[in-house]
């Protein structure tokens, strides 16, 4: 069959196959990166004056808010790692649950913006740098009456 006999859409088709191959593709995106989320779970009284060597800075910035707490012991420690935007959920005592998100970076070369709801209190927004932790008083409190603190921390740094 000569190429004058041949029906029009194929002649059409053959030459948006020729275009198409000879559009640069771009390059895969690359996935947003990781970073690390850690949350301790700590658990604070007025029972008793021991403190657990891991957070004995936030149990000194925690009593400069409530000094009546005296003991603060390290309930759960949880790390996990989610790709930038994501969110996780971490189980900290009793059924009760915190979410982090992690949205977006921030002008900070290794800052991020984060998002935490802890059990008791609202959603909080903050923005923060590598490796620092932040503290949340909740008001929820064990039957035993110790009050329980989150402290959440999030490493967007490399190596660090």
């Amino acid at each position: 069959m000569s190429p004058h006999k041949l029906p029009r859409y194929l002649v059409l088709g053959a030459v948006a196959l020729v275009a198409l191959a000879a559009e640069p593709t771009a390059p895969p995106a690359a996935p947003p990166p990781e970073v690390k989320v850690c949350v301790l779970a700590i658990l604070a009284t007025d029972q008793n004056d021991k403190i657990d060597k891991r957070v004995e800075c936030i149990a000194r910035e925690v009593q400069k808010i409530d000094p009546k707490l005296t003991g603060f012991q390290v309930h759960r420690l949880m790390s996990k790692s989610v790709a930038l935007g994501g969110k996780l959920d971490f189980d900290v005592i009793d059924g009760e649950t915190v979410s982090v998100t992690v949205d977006r970076t921030v002008q900070k070369e290794d800052g991020v913006q984060v998002k935490v709801v802890p059990p008791t209190l609202g959603e909080i927004t903050y923005e923060t740098c590598c490796g620092k932790f932040l503290p949340l008083i909740t008001r929820y409190q064990t039957k035993d009456k110790q009050l329980l603190i989150i402290a959440v921390r999030v490493q967007t740094c490399q190596g660090k």
